[in-house]
């Protein structure tokens, strides 16, 4: 008859890790019927499209972002059930739109609007899903270019009507678009 053996004390730390690092591999914790967004094209080589159409707009606006549908859950359940919010091209965003002031206006597009601002899209990162914070509208002859940042993955979906977006964003256009929009930050609920 074969003896059944237990861990040894040097495999323990293994067995610990090992049920920690797979924990967090099974189904993630999401806002209940809430749609995923569409795919968005990730080639680079659109870039210029959408670059000329920021640089283009007369009005700058700004959404805020709801909490992540990974990380914070339930906030952002209770947020969805609790206040006014819209969806842009497919996340959810608190309903209030702010004019940004012709300064900030300014600011945000000479910095989205320059072509070494990004870089291609490297992939899904250790931070989670894409989660926009904010969304900036830049209006021009009534048509809109977005721009879904998200500060977290520091990656931006831009959407114009001729072209689409996923891409990285650059580590120094990171740290200033997190500089000019941690201002912003005014519904969406800290994490305690």
């Amino acid at each position: 008859m074969m003896e059944k053996s237990l861990p040894t004390t040097n495999s323990m730390p293994w067995i610990v890790m090992s049920t920690v690092l797979f924990g967090g591999c099974g189904q993630r914790s999401v806002v209940k019927d809430e749609p995923l967004p569409p795919a968005i094209d990730v080639r680079f080589d659109r870039l210029p499209i959408l670059l000329a159409a920021i640089r283009q707009s007369d009005v700058v606006s700004l959404l805020e972002g709801l909490p992540d549908a990974f990380w914070e859950p339930e906030l952002r359940g209770q947020d969805l059930t609790r206040k006014k919010t819209i969806r842009m091209r497919g996340y959810p965003f608190y309903e209030e739109t702010r004019k940004l002031p012709e300064s900030d206006a300014r600011q945000f597009t000479d910095l989205l609007s320059a072509r070494n601002a990004m870089s291609p899209y490297s992939g899904p990162k250790q931070t989670g899903e894409f989660n926009p914070d904010y969304c900036i509208t830049w209006k021009a002859n009534g048509i809109e270019t977005n721009a879904l940042v998200s500060l977290e993955c520091a990656e931006v979906k831009l959407y114009g009507s001729k072209a689409e977006l996923h891409c990285d964003l650059k580590p120094e256009t990171a740290r200033q678009l997190r500089q000019l929009l941690d201002r912003y930050r005014k519904l969406r609920p800290v994490k305690k």
